[in-house]
């Protein structure tokens, strides 16, 4: 009788650098897809469809679909194939030892009971150092938070760093999540960061799991309340790639399908259903889907299909998208002259950087002077600025002589015309305050 393993895999084996081509005997072969049709069998969420693709795949071994000399080979050929029943299905060979080590290591987690304080920070650490998937939060101008997410980590260990991260955004009048690099990871922290854009009290349905393991779906609710608090009504945009998939496709999803925020990018990579990696003795991990979600707005997912952007670009393009998107529902909304200046100069500064306004050294060369305790002059082929006292600073032309600093929006510098020439320069700041110098020389 062949024995067979079914695990998780530890964070740690899955990151292992991928072996040198390794040669696979025939036997080793006919074995190993016995042992993954099996595994397919019993742990595909659809019983019905998992005796079908457990039988194609050892029908088309049969048929010598499956004859790669490598082992590497060999899983790269069925994990594509599988691939087209179910984009989550993956296929790696790490080696036969490497298998019995982390049975080993599961066998003697088991023996020893409850893990310690100690080993639990051991087990997260490696998701620590990569600070639980929050690469980058910071305050964009026009007062758009933006959080940087690639990965979504359980929230048991990544709760601290998540709350961190929608506190630091909480004063902010809209939120971009970017989920670009996000391959996904677990659905604690689709709920977690879903439930803070939305009403308090948990009477949100997020999403349900149907699976063989559970006579009834496992449903997943928002939160009745939430340590930063919830924000039901700001505006949120949540960027997305071909590779962004799994969770980091069920976040915007979700968030779609309730019309509560705009997805712009990329459609999606398309794996809608979550499951877990399995170890089988010959050396190959697979990855199975043992659920499948079920939105209650559409009462579907997105395999296959990828969640469509309501707003399609290229992802490299999808940053500016969302912020120009964002900052015209923002001033469509506000009243408020500030916000309205500060809105406008972060849209003006953004279509700069999208077409560059071109002028000529002759051109430029018409705006240096000395205006009193500023000064504009050429160096490097660029117009600068140098207050007195201050280091210079490069200016970006916006057209109708209007100029701005390289690297900050929050000023406008305006050179106003007269008979003959330039007469003055005025720097108008953010509060509204007009500071106006006349040409001396």
């Amino acid at each position: 009788m062949l024995n067979r393993f079914a695990a998780a895999l530890s964070a740690a084996m899955l990151a292992l650098p991928a072996l040198a081509q390794t040669p696979l005997a025939p036997d080793t072969r006919d074995s190993a897809v016995d042992s993954l049709a099996t595994l397919i069998a019993d742990e595909f969420f659809d019983a019905e469809r998992a005796a079908q693709i457990a039988d194609d795949l050892r029908s088309a071994h049969a048929a010598g679909a499956y004859q790669q000399d490598s082992a590497e080979a060999f899983a790269s050929a069925i994990g594509a194939a599988l691939a087209e029943e179910d984009n989550h299905f993956s296929v790696r060979f790490v080696g036969a030892e490497r298998v019995a080590e982390a049975m080993a290591r599961r066998e003697q987690r088991r023996d020893a009971g409850p893990p310690s304080a100690e080993e639990i920070r051991q087990r997260w650490a490696p998701l620590a150092r990569r600070n639980f998937g929050f690469a980058e939060v910071s305050i964009l101008p026009g007062n758009i938070g933006y959080i940087k997410l690639d990965q979504f980590a359980p929230i048991e260990p990544a709760m601290e760093t998540a709350s961190a991260a929608l506190s630091f955004v909480a004063n902010t009048d809209g939120v971009i999540f970017d989920l670009r690099q996000n391959g996904g990871g677990d659905p604690s922290m689709v709920q977690f960061l879903t439930s803070h854009f939305l009403p308090a009290g948990g009477e949100t349905l997020i999403n349900t799991f149907v699976s063989r393991d559970f006579d009834y779906p496992n449903q997943l609710w928002s939160l009745p309340s939430h340590p930063v608090g919830h924000r039901p009504h700001v505006p949120l945009a949540v960027l997305t790639s071909s590779r962004s998939g799994s969770a980091g496709e069920a976040f915007p999803y979700h968030l779609q399908a309730m019309d509560r925020a705009t997805i712009i990018g990329e459609t999606t990579y398309g794996a809608g259903n979550p499951g877990e990696n399995f170890l089988v003795e010959e050396g190959f991990v697979i990855f199975i889907s043992t659920g499948s979600a079920r939105n209650p707005i559409t009462g579907t997912n997105w395999e296959g299909t990828g969640v469509t952007p309501d707003i399609a670009v290229a992802a490299d393009e999808a940053l500016v998208e969302a912020r120009l998107h964002l900052y015209a529902q923002l001033a469509e909304n506000s009243e408020d002259p500030g916000i309205q200046r500060s809105l406008s100069w972060a849209m003006e500064a953004l279509e700069a950087q999208r077409d560059p306004v071109e002028l000529s050294t002759r051109q430029l060369r018409r705006y240096a002077g000395d205006w009193g305790v500023r000064d504009t002059f050429m160096e490097d082929g660029r117009l600068h600025y140098l207050r007195e006292g201050g280091s210079p600073l490069a200016l970006v032309p916006l057209g109708d002589h209007r100029f701005m600093f390289e690297g900050d929006e929050s000023y406008r510098l305006v050179f106003i015309e007269g008979e003959n020439g330039f007469e003055r320069l005025d720097l108008h700041t953010p509060n509204g305050q007009v500071i106006g110098n006349g040409r001396v020389d």
